[in-house]
């Protein structure tokens, strides 16, 4: 009986730990094309460069990243907050506050 068990353990671990290896690379992969993409955007959006929109944080959820992003006007900040479809080319659900309130002056 415990060999059984042991057998049924290291089977487990073999077949959960390269699936759980391949969610991190997915979720990696989703969070870096969102920051790409929110940055560009809102950079685009407010007429400035993409070095004056620099990452604050991004978290993964479920179909989601959410981007935090530091816009930096002259000696100025402005938080803007990106969030983004999951995928290899992600879509733009919300940018908060509108790019009006964030963009240049």
């Amino acid at each position: 009986m415990k060999k059984f068990l042991m057998s049924a353990m290291a089977l487990t671990a073999v077949l959960i730990v390269p699936n759980a290896a391949m969610a991190a690379d997915s979720a990696a992969a989703d969070r870096a094309a969102a920051i790409r993409t929110c940055r560009a955007e809102i950079a685009a959006q407010a007429g400035l460069t993409v070095e004056d929109v620099r990452l604050d944080q991004a978290r993964v959820r479920g179909t989601t990243v959410r981007v935090d992003l530091d816009v930096w006007r002259g000696s100025q900040l402005q938080n803007v907050r990106c969030d983004a479809t999951r995928g290899e080319e992600p879509t733009i659900i919300a940018i908060s506050p509108t790019i009006q309130t964030a963009s240049a002056q």
